[in-house]
C-alpha cells in the first residue's frame, strides 16, 4: 500500500511536467491574477482527474492480473502508437496561453475543469495507466486506490509550486522547447507500446 502512494507521488510530478494546455493556462493566471487563482485551476484539474480515475478504476476490475489479454494489449499498443506517431509527425508547436476575463474563483475552477476533462487524450491516459497497474504490477483495487490517491496529491502540489514561480519558468518556454518536448514524449509512447508486444509475447 505504501510503496503504491509511494509510486503515485513520484509518477504524479512527471505528470504535472507534461506541457499542454492546462500546463499554460496555469501559468498565465498564475501571472494575471495570483498563485491562488492557479491553485483553483489546479483544483479544477485534480476534480476531473478524480472522474477520470474512478472510471478508470472501475473499467480494470474484470482484468486479472499477470494473466495476458490479446484485446487489452492490442488496444493500449494501438493508442500509444498513434499518439507517439502523431507527436513526432507534429511539425508545428504553438504555445496558447489562454485569456481568463473573471475573477471569480469558480470561473477559475471551471477553467482548469474543463480544460482537463474536454481533452479526450487525458481519458486514455488514465485509462491506460490503471490497464497497465492493473495487468502487469498486479495492484488490486486498494493498490489502485492508493497508487492514484498518490497520483492525485502529487500533481496538484505540483501545480500548486508552478503557480507559485509562474513568473520565473515562463521565460524559460519556447516554441522549440516545446516541440522537442512532444517528440520525446512520442518516443517513449512508441517504446512502451513496443514494450507492451514484447511482454505479451513472452508470456
Amino acid at each position: 500500500m505504501l510503496f503504491a502512494l509511494g509510486k503515485g507521488l513520484l509518477s504524479g510530478i512527471v505528470m504535472s511536467l507534461m506541457l499542454g494546455t492546462v500546463f499554460f493556462s496555469l501559468i498565465q493566471n498564475s501571472i494575471e491574477y495570483g498563485w491562488k487563482k492557479g491553485m483553483m485551476i489546479a483544483s479544477g484539474v485534480v476534480t476531473s482527474d478524480f472522474m477520470f480515475i474512478t472510471l478508470a478504476i472501475l473499467g480494470v476490475q474484470f482484468i486479472h492480473p499477470d494473466e495476458p489479454n490479446i484485446w487489452i494489449h492490442g488496444g493500449a499498443v494501438l493508442v500509444l502508437t498513434l499518439m507517439g506517431l502523431n507527436m513526432l509527425a507534429s511539425k508545428k508547436t504553438q504555445i496558447a496561453y489562454p485569456q481568463t476575463r473573471f475573477g471569480k474563483a469558480l470561473f477559475f475552477f471551471s477553467n482548469g475543469f474543463l480544460l482537463n476533462v474536454l481533452n479526450p487524450v487525458n481519458f486514455l491516459f488514465w485509462a491506460g495507466l490503471a490497464t497497465v497497474a492493473r495487468a502487469e504490477w498486479g495492484y488490486e483495487t486498494p493498490q489502485l486506490l492508493s497508487f492514484f490517491t498518490g497520483c492525485l496529491i502529487s500533481i496538484f502540489t505540483t501545480e500548486v509550486l508552478i503557480s507559485f514561480s509562474a513568473h520565473r519558468i515562463k521565460p524559460y518556454l519556447s516554441e522549440k522547447l516545446l516541440a522537442w518536448i512532444n517528440k520525446g514524449t512520442g518516443i517513449i509512447f512508441i517504446g512502451i507500446a513496443g514494450y507492451l508486444v514484447f511482454d505479451y509475447l513472452n508470456h
